[in-house]
């Protein structure tokens, strides 16, 4: 495909000069709604305290895609404070290279100070969750939080 332009050399470029330009864009950050933050703030001092943690069904379900068995996975408010504790914002590019078909993902509803009702869905395996505040998303993720739904996850103490 061939753009047309009145430029010879924007014609020359084509596809992939539009496709470089797009990458560039999505390097640079521009098209994320967290770009002005850095990704080591912590999620309880980069978006809020917890006011209340509600949690419709706490059991853990297969990422959307997936066929993950996740029976005897859950959450409840310990696990959720736990990750809000430990949590530091991140990229969407850094979630979607770490997303695992074969996780299983469970969902809370949190109330922030300012009376903010967001919903957090957090995957199990790999420590990341997700956070939507309106049309905002955020993209937390906890080391120590892998494995975070099973019933042998330890809280580990993390400096």
């Amino acid at each position: 495909m061939i753009l047309k332009t009145t430029n010879p050399q924007r014609r020359k470029r084509g596809v992939h000069g539009v496709a470089m330009w797009g990458i560039a864009w999505a390097l640079c950050g521009a098209n994320t709604v967290q770009a002005d933050a850095p990704t080591t703030a912590h999620a309880i001092h980069a978006i809020g305290r917890l006011s209340a943690v509600h949690i419709a069904k706490g059991a853990a379900h297969s990422v959307q895609g997936g066929d993950a068995n996740c029976e005897n996975l859950s959450i409840d408010t310990r696990r959720v404070a736990y990750f809000w504790q430990h949590a530091v914002r991140s990229a969407r590019y850094n979630y979607l290279q770490s997303l695992d078909q074969g996780d299983c993902q469970a969902e809370a509803q949190l109330q922030l100070p300012n009376r903010k009702k967001v919903r957090l869905s957090l995957d199990n395996a790999t420590g990341w969750g997700v956070l939507q505040i309106h049309q905002t998303t955020y993209y937390l993720y906890c080391e120590a939080c892998e494995g975070l739904m099973g019933a042998d996850f330890t809280f580990p103490s993390v400096k």
